[in-house]
């Protein structure tokens, strides 16, 4: 309750000083103010806004009721709790019906104010989830959630199910792209704490204080620019699940204040002496090697050891070709729907040239890929070119450098694959040029049409397949 900040505003000295005495010691974090001017100011000043307001009605210059009015056009999720020694049918009907939660009549039982503020309290808190839930439902809605078919993906498909409902800590790691933060979503939303909050810290994105800030929180003045109290992202996630993508970049003077979050679940906020408790499921990811990092001594062992309860690994989407298909026309179907747009059409040709290409930024970089091509095809159907832009046709022949040099194909045979890949790669990108027009086709590049027939029957190429779509 220490985050639940309450303003008194109030000119009689013995009430406010009464009623801010009160509510401290039930832990709630309050102010006195003395007139309406008074707490305007101090809002002002302190840029700090308040969660309830309990304010007298009558008070020189301005009163309660106009003081309400102008901070609810400001700020109209503060709660207003009326104080006024002249309670009429009137007064109260005025105040409600311009915003106030509730009102008290002047005097009034010590009690009796507890157990308002207390519903704020609850309302508040209640609505709070429900925005975090309605954030939830609508980043799933926005993000397209497909993991794909192969014996890869089914691994990691059981691997979830089976740790999901256990409250471990989960450590993922892969390359860049390939699914580890869908798989943490994944994870929280099977988990026992699926209705509680899944928060993303990015790790990699933050200097050493700024990371150490938002993972903690602060207090109010304990660095520049820190005008309020401030919950981390351990406070945002409690009871629920905390997600520190690319754990390795912490720096290593703040991996031991994260041991101590991770292995106690106690947190202290920047400028604070005070513990505070939190009940946080982790699970990191990772697209480098921990275990070699803490062998360099550029990450803690401890640390390493508390994230590394249970492992997996996503495997490269140039490990699991089969799932590319799947992906692409997956990604082809949402953004079409999500742009708005008409149908369009993949090619089976393009689909076969995508499915050989290796993808170094993995399902990311296949997504990207997709979004663009919905967006630059022309006249419904998409072509080479959409999918790889100026500049990427060097990276279309699947084999890479160990593969050249591994010794175990000779040079004739590698030749072989290299000029049946650039054939098929060409006659793809110039047929869906011609929208699957053989002759026009043959007649740009200077061959006989039976030439290019016979080419295109090699590479299991078919004219039809580019027709009229």
């Amino acid at each position: 309750m220490d985050s639940f900040r309450i303003l008194v505003v109030d000119d009689e000295v013995s009430m406010r000083k009464r009623c801010v005495r009160l509510l401290a010691r039930q832990g709630y974090h309050v102010i006195g103010a003395a007139s309406s001017r008074a707490a305007l100011e101090l809002m002002e000043k302190e840029g700090a806004w308040f969660d309830l307001l309990l304010v007298d009605i009558r008070m020189p210059g301005m009163d309660g009721l106009q003081l309400m009015e102008k901070v609810k056009t400001q700020r109209q999720a503060v709660e207003v709790i009326i104080m006024t020694g002249y309670a009429t049918v009137e007064t109260a009907v005025r105040a409600m019906k311009n915003g106030a939660y509730d009102y008290l009549s002047k005097p009034f039982e010590m009690e009796e104010l507890l157990h308002l503020v207390k519903k704020v309290v609850e309302i508040k808190s209640l609505k709070q989830e429900i925005r975090e839930l309605k954030n939830q439902l609508k980043e799933k809605q926005d993000t397209p959630m497909v993991f794909g078919n192969s014996e890869a993906m089914n691994r990691v498909m059981r691997f979830v199910e089976k740790v999901a409902p256990i409250d471990c800590n989960i450590l993922i790691s892969g390359e860049s792209g390939t699914g580890k933060g869908l798989v943490a979503k994944a994870i929280h939303a099977r988990s026992k704490r699926a209705k509680k909050p899944f928060v993303v810290a990015d790790c990699a994105a933050l200097s050493a204080n700024l990371l150490e800030s938002e993972l903690f929180g602060h207090m109010r003045g304990a660095f520049t620019g820190a005008h309020a109290d401030r919950d981390g992202y351990f406070q945002k996630a409690d009871n629920g699940t905390l997600f520190l993508d690319e754990v390795s970049e912490v720096p290593q003077d703040l991996q031991g204040k994260l041991l101590r979050a991770v292995q106690e679940q106690f947190i202290v906020k920047v400028g604070a002496t005070e513990e505070t408790r939190v009940n946080t499921r982790i699970i990191a990811a990772t697209n480098r090697d921990l275990e070699e990092l803490v062998g360099q001594k550029k990450f803690r062992k401890d640390l390493f050891y508390r994230l590394n309860v249970v492992a997996v690994t996503m495997p490269a989407l140039r490990d699991r070709r089969e799932d590319i298909p799947l992906l692409a026309r997956h990604f082809l179907k949402w953004y079409t729907a999500r742009l708005n747009l008409d149908q369009i059409l993949l090619p089976n040709e393009i689909l076969h040239v995508i499915t050989e290409y290796d993808w170094p930024g993995n399902v990311r970089e296949l997504e990207n890929a997709m979004q663009r091509a919905v967006v630059m095809a022309e006249n419904g159907v998409i072509s080479i070119e959409d999918v790889f832009p100026s500049g990427t046709k060097k990276d279309l022949c699947p084999l890479n450098d160990s593969g050249l040099l591994d010794g175990r194909r000779t040079f004739q045979d590698m030749r072989r694959e290299v000029v049946r890949n650039f054939t098929r790669h060409y006659l793809t990108r110039l047929l869906a040029s011609h929208k699957g027009n053989v002759t026009h086709a043959a007649r740009t590049i200077g061959m006989r049409r039976t030439s290019l027939q016979r080419l295109m029957g090699q590479s299991g190429l078919k004219g039809r397949d580019f027709k009229g779509q």
